[in-house]
């Protein structure tokens, strides 16, 4: 290589070393780090948004000799004309920038979002600082009062609080899970409707609780569950969307049986009455063994006919009968019924989001859309509007693998 090209090329690697640097670095103490962001209807078509901002102060274990105690996160409004006009405005009153990418949540009311939050969305997802990942929840209630009663019951960073919060949904199986790309690209599909989790705060104690025949483990929507203690914030129950607008609510029963059909559902407790006399409940931890199975078909004239499959694995962790189901003879007929509730459960919320909801909010539209060739007629078909017409077939097959740390039911002796 003539000695020219060489002195040209490692002056072109020095020039690009040149060109490197922090040109747009940020200095931590110059930033307001959003952990989420609550959405109320305004006066005058405007909206009311709610940011908590996570303290520095109490991040770093500083400001302890002030002699009160801090909290690890700030809470402001505002009221602005949209969700990015509130950046400006808010740095009137806050002398840091206003950043949204560590933003955990987006929190809607229930009184906004049966008006409509596609043009809310439109606007979250170009904007750059906005990750898809962050989770959306629905209030019963205004999101301003919820993000002021949220508090980590153990959790020291709120932050935290949330990624745990998507966790326990495969534990109870109480709530979907929904980050803001999906609920965006749901409310744009021709072949499912959104969801999102529901959360309300609950002020009272047990008032609000049932016996335990008229209602079951997760027969219950946020805000209702009889639980006493600091935390006033509950999650359960599920937002149902057709398009961008909430139509419905699911308790947390009937979102167990969504998760079920959907194969999203990881486990929970539930019951069922002594299948031969009725003498007594059972508690059973069920768990989703395999994904469900989906068979379609259309005619000639456009019905669709969907066969679901689903397999369940339930334990038995609780029994309050005489009959000993842990024998290889009684256990197939605990096995049978179960299944049968389980597939009157979902045949009951199916024909609900048929009849009622309009909302086809499995996904069956995504394996419809198999049986056609091109995305033109798949769109033409409109299965949106026909699904409250088709016919969804649903079965279950139960397998109980274990029966805790007994292998026998003892009788009580009778005197």
């Amino acid at each position: 290589m003539p000695a020219t090209k060489l002195y040209a090329f490692l002056l072109l690697v020095i020039s690009l070393l040149s060109l490197t640097g922090c040109w747009s670095m940020r200095e931590t103490d110059e930033i307001a780090y959003v952990l989420a962001v609550g959405f109320d209807k305004g006066e005058k078509d405007n909206l009311v948004l709610t940011l908590s901002i996570a303290n520095p102060r109490t991040a770093t274990g500083g400001g302890g000799g002030g002699g009160g105690e801090e909290t690890t996160r700030e809470i402001v409004s505002v009221e602005t004309i949209g969700p990015l006009a509130m950046l400006d405005l808010l740095n009137t009153a806050i002398d840091r920038r206003i950043y949204l990418q560590h933003a955990k949540a987006f929190i809607f009311s229930e009184d906004l979002a049966r008006e409509g939050i596609g043009r809310w969305l439109s606007a979250l997802m170009r904007f750059r600082e906005i990750r898809g990942n962050s989770e959306v929840f629905i209030c019963r209630g205004k999101a301003r009062d919820l993000i002021q009663k949220t508090s980590p019951f153990l959790e020291l960073s709120p932050a935290k609080q949330f990624e745990l919060i998507r966790k326990m949904s495969e534990i109870h199986g109480l709530y979907p899970t929904t980050q803001l790309i999906d609920l965006y690209l749901d409310t744009k599909s021709h072949a499912k409707q959104a969801v999102l989790p529901l959360a309300a705060i609950h002020e009272g104690e047990f008032e609000l609780a049932k016996p335990g025949h008229e209602r079951g483990l997760g027969e219950y929507l946020a805000g209702e569950v009889p639980v006493a203690g600091k935390s006033k914030v509950q999650f359960t129950g599920t937002a149902v969307f057709r398009e961008d607008k909430l139509v419905g609510l699911l308790d947390g029963q009937d979102t167990r049986y969504f998760l079920m059909l959907t194969g999203h559902f990881g486990s929970g407790y539930m019951g069922i009455k002594d299948p031969l006399d009725g003498s007594g409940d059972i508690g059973l931890r069920v768990r989703q063994g395999q994904k469900p199975k989906y068979r379609t078909g259309i005619d000639e004239d456009g019905n669709v006919a969907i066969d679901v499959e689903l397999f369940l694995e339930p334990e038995i962790t609780a029994s309050y009968s005489a009959n000993d189901f842990e024998r290889t003879d009684l256990k197939p007929i605990l096995e049978e019924a179960f299944s049968k509730q389980t597939e009157q459960g979902c045949h009951n919320l199916i024909k609900r989001t048929q009849d009622e909801l309009r909302a086809d909010i499995f996904g069956f539209g995504e394996k419809v859309k198999r049986k056609f060739l091109t995305v033109q007629t798949w769109e033409e078909y409109k299965w949106l509007e026909r699904y409250p017409e088709a016919q969804v077939n649903v079965s279950v097959r139960s397998q109980i693998r274990r029966t805790g740390l007994l292998m026998k039911t003892i009788p009580t002796r009778q005197e």
